[in-house]
C-alpha cells in the first residue's frame, strides 16, 4: 500500500449553506493498493503508480464545485484515482475536516475503501 497522507485542499463542503459559503482546509489521505514489485525490481518509477498524479488529481477534483456531504466527495475522490490510474487495484479514501458548525467536534472523519471493478 502506498499512501498519500495530509493533501491539503480548500474547499466548499458542509450541509448548512453557511458552511459551504467559504472554502475550508480539509486534509485527504489516499492510499494505492498496487502491486509494487515489478516497479522495485528494476528501481523503475515508470512501472509504479504515478502519486504525484494522484495528489494533483486529488486537489484538483477536491476543489472543484461545493458538495453538501463529505462522503460524497471521499466516493468522487475514489473513482477519480481508479479511473486515473489502471495499476492501482484498490483505493483507501480518508477525508478530515474541522466541522465549522460542531465547535465541540476537533475533526470529522469519512473512510471508504473501493475496489476496481472486475
Amino acid at each position: 500500500m502506498i499512501w498519500l497522507e495530509g493533501v491539503q485542499c480548500r474547499v466548499k463542503v458542509g450541509v448548512p449553506a453557511s458552511e459551504r459559503a467559504r472554502r475550508q482546509r480539509i486534509l485527504v489521505d489516499v492510499g494505492l493498493e498496487c502491486d509494487i514489485r515489478p516497479a522495485a525490481a528494476r528501481d523503475d518509477f515508470r512501472l509504479a503508480a504515478d502519486y504525484w498524479a494522484v495528489e494533483k488529481l486529488v486537489r484538483a477534483e477536491a476543489e472543484a464545485g461545493e458538495r453538501a456531504l463529505v462522503e460524497t466527495l471521499a466516493e468522487r475522490l475514489a473513482a477519480a484515482v481508479l479511473k486515473a490510474q489502471p495499476s492501482v487495484l484498490a483505493v483507501v479514501v480518508r477525508v478530515r475536516k474541522t466541522p465549522a458548525v460542531m465547535p465541540k467536534t476537533r475533526e470529522v472523519r469519512v473512510e471508504i475503501r473501493r475496489e476496481r471493478a472486475r
